[in-house]
């Protein structure tokens, strides 16, 4: 007879009423009163093999029903074969399309941030390179090669500060644009700026092009200019503020958002965050660092600060949302929107899969944090990929070579982690990030009780936020 196992699952409850999240489908349902799904899940442990007649045996009703629910169960993944592997990786060939390239338009910053990765935030004696106009248009051929069938493409110019090097940008979007003409393809364009070169010439190229803009921004003038500084040691948060307002106010075809990093401490997270909405921010989001130099990062005591204060921003958020209205908090907006699309990755990002980072020389990188670390370098514009050492990323990056994740009710939303992370705090692109492993669950579980929330008392408004973010609004996920 088969024997079937109970999918890997985390049950929770909201609003007095329990659900489900099933780890291998990223679908979310609530369990009514009573339930006899109810009673199958509390059957045994998920992975625990049993029988149809095991099964019989412990829920309630005629042969009839429990046929009936022994066939829901099985359709909607509940229960699974036995040997049914808990996450099935797909298989990417080399020349998977991708849709968006990174630039590294300049190494070059005019500000000395003491947390930067890039370059540790203190090495003066680094030389800084930028690239020419030959590369980018490589770079840009590359894009539009290995695009495949794909047909809207992204081009993102990074740093470095990029705005130190708008001429190259400028001549690389009308060459970008002139080959999306001659290809009946869709390109749009991104970057990350510290937003001290935001003049109105800047400002009217950047909104006559709809560039989507990422403002790096730490909060009010005190939390900002504890580490966002000039060579000379001098803040930059007023040098940056009218730029900044002059971008904000300027009608932009895309929002623009705020990129907040956290260092040394937390601080307060909703006053950095009203701070920035109230300038004009449509979003902002709140990355804890991740650099060489230990003494900038959050030990445990601050990651859990962190998660408190998350969790109480996503309670407001929550709350405003019942009132229709919005919170720019990018960190729980992107957690609802996986959640309400059903996503289950076997990645943590596209890096390696439809998106690379390029140097100024024209390396191709898995993504621009990893951008100069040999580990992740797979090839360049000119020469192409390196193709064997790209399969072999695609196969060992899946989450189902990650032997800590088996079992893990969340590992089909975070995938084990951020790379360039694993390698600064793990030794290695390829593990787990284990380190915030519990941290991470806990804010899952934040993320899947204000989901559930919403879905009971307001899903339209979960339906607009995929809309916000692309997406096309999916049938309710709650059954």
């Amino acid at each position: 007879m088969e024997q079937v196992k109970i999918a890997d699952h985390k049950r929770f409850t909201a609003q007095g009423k329990e659900f489900v999240f099933l780890t291998r489908t990223g679908t979310i349902f609530e369990l009514e009163p009573e339930s006899p799904a109810g009673s199958v899940l509390d059957h045994g442990a998920a992975g625990q093999a049993f029988t149809q007649s095991d099964l019989f045996a412990v829920v309630e009703g005629t042969n009839r029903e429990k046929h009936a629910l022994w066939s829901d169960l099985l359709a909607s993944h509940v229960l699974i074969s036995e040997g049914t592997s808990a996450r099935e990786q797909p298989e990417y060939p080399v020349d998977t399309p991708i849709n968006t390239l990174v630039l590294h338009v300049t190494e070059a910053c005019n500000l000395m941030c003491r947390y930067c990765y890039h370059d540790n935030g203190n090495d003066t004696n680094r030389v800084s390179t930028s690239m020419d106009q030959a590369v980018a248009r490589q770079a840009v051929d590359f894009l539009f090669d290995n695009s495949g069938n794909l047909l809207d493409l992204v081009l993102v110019f990074f740093g470095g500060e990029p705005l130190l090097s708008t001429k190259l940008i400028s001549d690389t979007i009308a060459y970008a644009d002139g080959k999306a003409l001659d290809s009946g393809k869709k390109i749009s364009y991104a970057m990350t700026t510290n937003g001290t070169l935001l003049t109105d010439k800047v400002i009217a190229f950047i909104r006559e092009h709809r560039i989507g803009m990422t403002v790096s921004i730490d909060g009010n003038r005190t939390v900002h200019d504890r580490f966002r500084r000039f060579p000379d040691g001098s803040p930059s948060y007023d040098v940056i503020l009218p730029g900044v307002k002059k971008l904000l106010g300027a009608g932009m075809t895309k929002p623009v958002v705020a990129r907040v990093t956290l260092a040394k401490a937390v601080g307060d997270i909703y006053q950095s965050l009203t701070h920035l909405l109230d300038l004009g921010f449509a979003e902002a989001g709140f990355s804890p660092v991740t650099t060489g130099e230990n003494g900038f990062m959050l030990d445990k005591g601050q990651m859990d600060v962190l998660l408190d204060q998350f969790q109480t921003v996503s309670d407001l958020f929550v709350e405003m949302a019942l009132e229709n209205r919005f919170l720019g908090f990018t960190n729980l907006v992107d957690l609802l929107v996986n959640l309400h699309e059903g996503e289950v990755r076997h990645y943590p990002c596209g890096a390696g899969m439809g998106m690379f980072s390029v140097d100024p020389e024209g390396g191709l990188f898995l993504c621009q944090r990893l951008t100069h670390d040999q580990a992740a370098h797979m090839g360049d514009v000119f020469n192409g990929f390196k193709r064997a050492k790209l399969t072999t990323f695609r196969k060992d990056a899946g989450l189902s070579n990650k032997k800590p994740c088996e079992g893990c009710w969340a590992a089909s939303i975070c995938a084990g982690g951020c790379y360039h992370e694993a390698g600064i705090r793990q030794g290695s692109l390829l593990s787990p990030n284990l380190h915030y492993c519990q941290w991470i669950k806990s804010w899952i579980e934040t993320g899947l009780n204000a989901y559930a929330r919403l879905c009971v008392q307001a899903p339209e408004f979960l339906d607009n936020l995929s809309l916000l973010r692309g997406h096309e609004p999916l049938p309710e996920s709650i059954i």
